[in-house]
Parts: C-alpha cells; sequence; structure tokens
C-alpha cells in the first residue's frame, strides 16, 4: 500500500500475507493502524525539511544518538499501552515507513517508545541536504557551515547499523580540494551499503571533487542502479566504468563535469533507461547500443557524434546551442524527431529569422517550448509547428521576459492566417503570462485551431522584474480569454506562487 500523499510506503512482504490468511481480523487492524501512522505522518511533515544541519552534531554527538536528557514518554511506551498499535507493527514495515522521512522527521520518531529510538538507525534513505550555495557570507563563516556539514555526515554514517541503503544522497556547498577525504570516505560507505541510488551534488565554482576509477572498482557498485553527479569532475573512463560495472543502472545524470569531453556508449547496457547530460563541455557523443533508452536528456554546446539503435527512444529534452542547431537542420534529425512522444526544446535565445521546415513528428503527444516574449517570431513558430505534430495531446509555453520589458506597448503583428484544425490537442498550457498583443493573439489563433480543447492553462508572470501590477493586468487579460474557449473547455488561472 503507497500513500503517495504523505509518502509512506507500507510493503506487504510474504510472511506479512501469511497473517493475513491466518487472522481474519488483521486488515481491520492494519486499517486501524494505518489511521494512526497518517496521523503520525502528518506531525512529522510538519517539520521542514533540513535547510542546514543543526549545531549540535559536530563533535560527539551525533545524529543517531538519543538526545541528552531525552525521557521517553510513557503514553506512548509499548510496555504501557497495549492498544498500541503502531508498535505492532513488523520492523520491516517501520524502518519501510521511517524510511520514507527525512533524516529530521525521523529523529522526532525516538519520543514514541524505546523501541524507535534505535530503530530508525536502520533507515534505507540517507539524503543529506543543505544550501548548495552560500550568499551574503564570508568565507570564515562559509568554512565553519563546511565543517558543521561534514561532522553531521561522519557522525551519522558512524551510527548507522543498517547493511543496506535504498538510497545515500549528499547535496551541499562542498570543496573538492580541503573534503576529498571525507567524500572519498562516503563513496565507500554508499558501495559497502549496496545503496542502489548515488546522489552527489557538490555546487561549487573552483576545486571540484574528482572522481577516480579505483572507487568504481568494488563489486559492490554492481548494487547501482541511479547515479547522479552533478559539479564532480567525471571522465570519460569513469563513466564508461560506471556503465560497464552496473548492470542494474537505469538513471545516469551528469551534470557540470568540466572533465568531461567524450561520451561513448557502445557496449550494451540492458537496463539504462534514462540519460541526463546536463552542461558538460562535450566534444563528441555516441550512443550506438542503447536499447532500452526510454528518455534522453541533454543541454549544452553542439557536440559532434551519432545517436543509433536506440528503438525504445520516445522522451528527449534539447536546450543550449544544441536546441537551436537541432531545430535549424531538423531535416538530419528526422529519424529521431519521428519517433518522439515527448518533447522539451529549450530555445530561449533562438530568435527566428525564417521558420525551418520541419519533419513530420507523428507520435509527439507533448511538446514544451521554453522561448523568450521578446522575440515575436519565436512565439509565432509554436502555431507553425502545429502542422507536423498532428496526434499532439498537450502544448506548453514557457517563456521569459527581458527585464522591465514593456510588453502592452508593443506594435499589433500582422493578423496570423487560418490553419487547419487540430483534432487532438486537449490542453494548452502558457507559463509567464504578460498579456502582450502577441501572445493573446498565438492563444486565439491555438485555441480556434484546438476543437477538442479542455483545458487552457495559464501562469501570469511574477518575478523581481514585474510587480503585483503587472501580473493583475495579464491576470485580467487572461480572464478575456474565457469568451472565446470552445464548448467543453474550461480556463485556469493559477496563482503567481503556484
Amino acid at each position: 500500500m503507497v500513500d503517495k500523499k504523505k509518502g509512506a510506503c507500507l510493503m506487504l512482504y510474504p510472511h506479512n500475507l501469511f497473517m493475513l490468511a491466518a487472522y481474519p481480523n488483521w486488515l481491520d487492524r492494519i486499517n486501524r493502524r494505518s489511521k494512526i501512522i497518517s496521523s503520525l505522518l502528518r506531525d512529522l511533515q510538519s517539520y521542514d525539511e533540513i535547510s542546514e544541519p543543526p549545531d549540535d552534531v559536530c563533535g560527539e554527538s551525533n545524529a543517531f544518538s538519543e538526545p541528552p536528557n531525552t525521557v521517553v514518554s510513557p503514553e506512548f511506551d509499548v510496555t504501557s499501552d497495549s492498544e498500541n498499535l503502531i508498535d505492532e507493527l513488523p520492523d520491516d514495515i517501520l524502518i519501510s515507513i521511517l524510511s520514507r522521512l527525512s533524516l529530521k522527521q525521523a529523529a522526532v520518531t525516538t519520543i514514541l517508545s524505546r523501541r524507535w529510538v534505535k530503530l530508525w538507525t536502520l533507515t534505507r534513505r540517507l539524503v543529506f541536504e543543505g544550501p548548495k550555495k552560500f550568499k551574503n557570507v564570508n568565507s570564515e563563516s562559509v568554512e565553519a557551515k563546511r565543517q558543521n556539514f561534514i561532522s553531521w555526515v561522519n557522525n551519522t554514517l558512524l551510527s548507522h547499523q543498517g547493511t543496506t541503503l535504498d538510497e545515500f544522497t549528499v547535496c551541499f556547498d562542498l570543496d573538492g580540494g580541503t573534503c576529498v577525504p571525507d567524500i572519498d570516505r562516503w563513496i565507500i560507505f554508499a558501495l559497502e551499503k549496496r545503496s542502489r541510488c548515488l546522489c552527489l551534488e557538490f555546487d561549487i565554482l573552483s576545486s571540484k571533487y574528482t572522481l577516480t576509477t579505483r572507487f568504481l572498482t568494488s563489486q559492490a557498485i554492481c548494487f547501482l542502479e541511479v547515479v547522479r553527479l552533478s559539479s564532480l569532475q567525471v571522465s570519460e573512463e569513469a563513466v564508461e566504468h560506471i556503465l560497464s560495472a552496473c548492470p542494474l543502472l537505469r538513471l545516469l545524470r551528469l551534470e557540470d563535469s568540466e572533465s568531461l569531453a567524450r561520451l561513448r556508449i557502445s557496449s550494451p547496457v540492458p537496463n539504462l533507461k534514462i540519460l541526463e547530460i546536463m552542461e558538460c563541455p562535450l566534444e563528441y557523443i555516441e550512443i550506438s547500443s542503447a536499447t532500452s533508452l526510454l528518455s534522453f536528456s541533454y543541454s549544452g554546446q553542439r557536440p559532434k557524434g551519432t545517436i543509433t539503435n536506440v528503438p525504445n527512444l520516445v522522451e528527449a529534452s534539447i536546450g543550449g546551442d544544441c536546441a537551436e542547431f537541432v531545430v535549424d537542420n531538423s531535416c538530419h534529425f528526422s529519424g529521431f524527431l519521428s519517433g518522439m512522444e515527448t518533447l522539451e526544446l529549450d530555445l530561449e535565445f533562438k530568435r527566428f529569422k525564417s521558420f525551418p521546415e520541419l519533419p513530420s513528428m507523428k507520435n509527439l503527444k507533448r511538446l514544451e517550448l521554453h522561448l523568450c516574449g521578446y522575440f515575436v517570431e519565436s512565439l509565432l513558430f509554436c502555431a507553425d509547428i502545429l502542422e507536423t505534430s498532428c496526434l499532439l495531446q498537450r502544448l506548453t509555453l514557457k517563456v521569459s521576459w527581458p527585464s522591465h520589458y514593456e510588453v502592452y506597448k508593443r506594435e499589433r503583428v500582422e493578423e496570423m492566417e487560418a490553419e487547419p484544425e487540430h483534432e487532438h490537442l486537449k490542453v494548452i498550457e502558457f507559463v509567464g503570462f504578460q498579456g502582450g498583443v502577441v501572445e493573446v493573439e498565438l492563444l486565439l489563433c491555438l485555441m480556434d485551431r484546438a476543437v477538442s480543447l479542455k483545458s487552457l492553462i495559464i501562469h501570469p508572470s511574477f518575478n523581481l522584474c514585474y510587480t503585483r501590477i503587472h501580473c493583475d493586468k495579464a491576470t485580467a487579460v487572461a480572464k478575456q480569454l474565457k469568451t472565446r474557449l470552445p464548448p467543453g473547455a474550461e480556463l485556469v488561472i493559477l496563482d503567481v506562487e503556484s
């Protein structure tokens, strides 16, 4: 049973299923327990996620120790309340619940009973998160926060009693020079615990940590299913070793690795379904045997190379210079584009002098475009692209605007010509709506063509450059679109903070 809203996961193992058969009233008891668990989770969710480690985790204290002078409340003690149904649950279910909580939330459960004081040291998720960038603080303060964070992680790992991990994540602004020994130990710990997910995100501009192949020779690396590496130096050899030594790998994300210039996937990777390469200075990329690949994301400069033999690839996200190149030379990517069911293109800095002749995207169902509202031609491109996507069901436009750009003084564009109807487009979403002439005419054109439209979703633009007054104007203009909706369609205007 999974409660997605609260994040609780109650897994019924074989011995639990035996109990269901052995005790006719067990389902009723499970339902009673679920209500108690839901109440507990509601209380725990009131605690904010860790923004930075508490000050008292340094030195002798650690994240898993019972706080000094803590008295376990008798009303929660299993020995004093025979009706305490939570404490009747098997350890594996309780650990599964705790593994869905943040470390801070899990720590609060130590007040429930003596049993819980040590139970949460068996959590299968260790997620250490803090601010990845420090602003308006001096170097001494930054270093102090780093040392505090490192102590928190180290002490927690020393106290962890579990034998395996589902996830090991560290997200923080860590110096790849002074923090190397600690990061080394963390990686070794995660691999020794046979973690299925390894996520390291170190957002720092200099002295980035280098992931060497010596850690990747461990046999335990074969248990990894998800690897996310951000702001680390990762070499081509390291990536190839991960791909070859992790037969269960299904997601690989590499971001902001200045040392990654080449990427080759030429050997079978049987389970790799998601590949994300973001802001790496790739000069060459070759993907020729990822037959299970479903989703590919790339943002950055335009590399040389080829992508072939990806028969199951149905989702792609392209940004940076590469996105502009794909659009300008779309005829050369007809095979790639024709198989897409979901496509995202970041064309925020692209200005169209003329519309390219796009190939047929006969399978495309969801399209998301990032555009700059300053370039009128970019907005008009949205209407043109519908002709090549006859099965498109959802179109999302995310429009950014230059600082203090006055959309209301813009000259009216030439009236758009009537275009053929689009039978499958059901949802149009516009993020960053300012209420300008071109935006309104574009939406009217799309609405007239979308004869099966069900929803028009508007997100008025609101940021530091545009005040609440601008947002209110945009909202007022958006409301006027309701009268032009086809029968049965609804207008949804989301709050600026949504």
